[in-house]
């Protein structure tokens, strides 16, 4: 969605704006197809200790969907005598490589592009090519680190370029001179909106954006081995944010930038993370170790950018009927728009998705030993007459059963203890299909929930079908904070109360809700923002002089910038200590006491160490990006 929407804008007056074709442009003939590029191959050729590179911008036809699926014309880059390329054609050099770069403006308009130049500057310089010309530029690849080049036929900034020209995009990475360049790959996020609303602004539930040029399930796929090392490289090229999340392991954060600069972290900087949020024009660099095999994704969380891919071309669905599609689905959910069990994972996402498989070495063998076990209920509270359909979770231990329609938001914290092998049964009661991602946790894949996708020793995980049940086992091997979530029809089911906390405690440790305290964001049935199921949860009592853990959790649909604060008497914040970040424990040095004041993205959890220095009223608050307050629980300390 756009930035407005990413400040809540209530679904209401976004289904009430009215939205028109872009005006045809005047274009040259297509003279090649745009092929998608895996950012595998650099572009030009070393002569002399110098890269030539010979670059065209122009107008193709991109096939999305596949070489089956209709065509879109877009603006592009690509090399002199080759195929135009979505993304643009990745540069990759060696630190103090000589680069000399041609461009050739084919298009109607006058080209500016941005990073072709050495990063040692205050202000990046830019190149200007008049429609029908040729310039050339000369500059030293002198700073190691992953960068990109971008272009405009519009005069458009960064931010504002999303129509025609929103494809001019490429991957500049540059490696330490002294060493091999260790084996990775590098992904561009690029966004396309086909169509503006008659204000001009873009009707952006039309829109679908993509890995290296292809959205979800046209994305490639990706393959290890069981014990491989894996470094990514990201570079997100749109005008939105993106909290991109990773099923089932933890990844290393080594770098983070922009166009104009790259930051190495040293090993004490480096922060490990399920979840980590990328800005608008950023880059990102990563590590993970591929210990447990089956098949993973890896996404963005922002969940309207994963929902199933527009039907391209005029006429286009109005907004509210797109919005009501996605987010009003009658019941049966995805049944009922024809998604068969086997295919969901194609039919019900689109998008950001990318998928792996990763191959068992042949000694793994699952456990298969003796369990805890729980059972967690799906549930809806709802009348087939009733016109909003609500859902929640119940659970239940031993031979208790709980009533069919008891639900509550969040759904209860679930209870784990590090190093116990435990089963949890998910019995489905609603009338929908479902089925249960337990995020953060390093699971068995085949358990992980994205049905037809996690797979183990040839099962794929199903839907979980009304009346039907499904078996999880999990051990989890580190205590903390995590998070459960229906994986299917994210949208209306997630917003309609699918989720809940996850709390993983140490062998043999006992939870005190008392001093062990959740505070989850969610989205509610108008997708609005809500703390612990409500804009004004219910008072705490708590006591000066007594530690707590106060542990951060955002499950939202479309909360990015979401922070919460604590806030003391006069509104001052009070300071914190942080203990880890999605459940992995910070060291020592990164546990420095803070100001309570922290952003906590969509598929984040944060947990501080907390103890009120005098009686008095806090709160809890719940804000937007723009500062704005959606939520307060408030706090009364007592002595």
């Amino acid at each position: 969605m756009t930035k407005s929407h990413l400040l809540f804008a209530p679904m209401m007056v976004l289904a009430a704006m009215t939205f028109t074709a872009a005006a045809p442009r005047q274009s040259q003939p297509l003279v090649s197809a745009v092929e998608t590029n895996d950012n595998i191959v650099s572009a030009g050729t070393m002569k002399n200790g110098v890269l030539e590179l010979h670059l065209d911008a122009r107008e193709g036809a991109w096939h999305p969907y596949g070489s089956g699926g209709p065509p879109i014309t877009i603006q592009a880059f690509g090399e002199i005598g080759k195929p135009l390329q979505m993304p643009g054609p990745m540069i990759r050099v060696k630190s103090g490589t000589r680069i000399h770069a041609t461009l050739t403006n084919s298009t109607a308009g006058t080209l500016v592009v941005h990073g072709l130049a050495d990063r040692h500057r205050e202000v990046m310089d830019t190149l200007v090519v008049p429609a029908g010309a040729t310039r050339d530029v000369a500059f030293t690849a002198s700073d190691a680190g992953t960068f990109f080049y971008w272009g405009t036929t519009t005069g458009a900034g960064f931010s504002d370029r999303v129509f025609e020209d929103a494809q001019l995009s490429g991957a500049l990475v540059v490696d330490p001179a002294d060493a091999s360049p260790r084996p990775d790959r590098v992904f561009v996020v690029q966004w396309y909106i086909p169509e503006k609303n008659k204000d001009g602004s873009p009707n952006t539930t039309n829109s679908f954006f993509t890995f290296n040029g292809r959205p979800w399930p046209y994305s490639e796929r990706l393959s290890y081995t069981q014990g491989d090392s894996v470094h990514w490289r990201f570079i997100n090229t749109t005008a939105d944010v993106h909290p991109l999340h990773l099923h089932g392991f933890y990844f290393r954060v080594t770098a983070r930038g922009d166009a104009q600069r790259d930051t190495l972290y040293w090993r004490a900087q480096e922060r490990m993370a399920v979840t980590e949020l990328m800005d608008e024009g950023t880059t990102m660099d990563l590590s993970w170790y591929a210990d447990r095999p089956g098949g993973w994704v890896f996404h963005c969380h922002l969940n309207w950018h994963v929902v199933p891919n527009p039907t391209l071309g005029p006429p286009f669905k109005s907004e509210a009927a797109r919005i009501a599609e996605l987010f009003s689905a009658p019941d049966m959910g995805v049944m009922q728009q024809g998604h068969a069990m086997d295919n969901h994972a194609e039919s019900g996402m689109g998008g950001l998705v990318l998928a792996m498989n990763i191959k068992p070495r042949a000694a793994w063998k699952p456990y298969t030993g003796p369990r805890e076990r729980l059972r967690l209920y799906i549930q809806t509270d709802s009348q087939p007459s009733d016109t909003v359909r609500r859902f929640g979770y119940a659970l239940a231990k031993g031979s208790e059963m709980p009533a069919t329609n008891a639900v509550q938001w969040p759904g209860p914290a679930i209870i784990l203890h590090k190093g116990t092998p435990t089963s949890i049964w998910v019995i489905n009661r609603s009338t929908e299909p479902s089925q249960v991602h337990w995020h953060g946790l390093e699971i068995d894949s085949y358990y992980d929930g994205v049905a037809g996708v996690s797979s183990n020793a040839g099962m794929v995980s199903p839907m979980i079908m009304p009346r039907d049940s499904f078996e999880v086992t999990v051990t989890p091997p580190r205590a903390g904070s995590f998070m459960y979530h229906t994986h299917i029809n994210d949208l209306r089911q997630q917003s309609h109360g699918l989720y809940g906390p996850i709390v993983v405690l140490d062998s043999g440790a006992t939870w005190d809700p008392e001093s062990d305290l959740i505070f989850q964001v969610g989205t509610d049935p108008t997708d609005s923002p809500i703390l612990n199921g409500s804009t004004t949860p219910p008072a705490l009592t708590l006591h000066a002089g007594k530690p707590y853990r106060f542990r951060l959790m955002n499950i939202s649909l479309d909360v990015p910038f979401n922070e919460l604060w604590l806030t003391g008497p006069k509104g001052r914040f009070v300071g914190w200590t942080p203990l880890a970040k999605d459940g992995f424990d910070k060291p020592a040095w990164q546990r420095q006491t803070s100001p309570s004041r922290q952003r906590v993205s969509i598929g984040e959890t944060y947990d501080f160490g907390i103890t009120f220095p005098a009686p008095g009223d806090y709160a809890v608050e719940g804000r937007a990006g723009n500062g704005t307050m959606y939520a307060k629980q408030v706090i009364h300390v007592e002595k």
